[in-house]
Order: C-alpha cells, then sequence, then structure tokens
C-alpha cells in the first residue's frame, strides 16, 4: 500500500509540474511588439550615442534593449536575434572601453539587424 502511495503521488507531481512550466507560443502581437520594442530602444540609444549622452546611459539602453528582445521568440528568427544580440553586446563593451566610433558602428550595425528581422517577421506572418 505505501509503494502505490508513492506512485501515486509521483504521477501527481508530475502532471503538476508539466503544466506548470508548460510555456504557450507568443502571439504575433507578441512577438511584433517584443521586435518594435527592442528596434525603439536600439534607435534610442543610437540617437543618445549620437548627442552626446554619458557612456554609462547608454550601457543602459543597450541592456535594456538586450532584456527586451529576448522576448522575440520565434523559431524562424532565432538565429538572426542572436547575432543581433552579439552586436549589441560589441556596442555595450565598446561603450565600457570608452571607444564611441566603434559603439556607433556597432549600434549602427544592430539597427540594421533588428530592421532585417521586423522584415523577415513580417513577410512569414
Amino acid at each position: 500500500m505505501n509503494t502505490l502511495k508513492k506512485i501515486l503521488a509521483t504521477i501527481v507531481m508530475t502532471a503538476m509540474t508539466s503544466t506548470a512550466f508548460a510555456v504557450a507560443n507568443p502571439s504575433y502581437e507578441d512577438v511584433r511588439a517584443a521586435i518594435d520594442n527592442t528596434l525603439a530602444k536600439v534607435e534610442e540609444a543610437k540617437a543618445a550615442l549620437d548627442t552626446g549622452a554619458s557612456n554609462e546611459a547608454v550601457i543602459d539602453m543597450v541592456t535594456d534593449a538586450r532584456q527586451l528582445q529576448k522576448d522575440i521568440a520565434n523559431n524562424v528568427l532565432d538565429l538572426k536575434r542572436n547575432q543581433a544580440s552579439n552586436v549589441l553586446k560589441q556596442a555595450r563593451t565598446a561603450l565600457s572601453n570608452n571607444e564611441p566610433q566603434a559603439a556607433k558602428e556597432s549600434l549602427a550595425d544592430a539597427l540594421n539587424r533588428y530592421k532585417e528581422i521586423k522584415q523577415l517577421y513580417a513577410a512569414n506572418h
């Protein structure tokens, strides 16, 4: 009887945890909003850098963009999203090393990559 209770408890726990961690696929609107928000944040960071904002402020914007891009959940876009994220990382590193020209180039590259992601997503949906 004791073994039966353990088996039953294990089955119940397994059923509870599998449904608790199930992740629904994001909707078109959710992915589109994530792309738009990321693109807006990258544009904001680029504009701030162009107008002479402090490196720390731009680093915060780049960090925010990298966090926002994590919500771009789509199998078709994953590789391009990861590549664009790496470019944002390069921009943040350049800013940390006080290399504004390299940061500007990286932000311009990231901006183009996120625009491409937006176009790809629109074309596929």
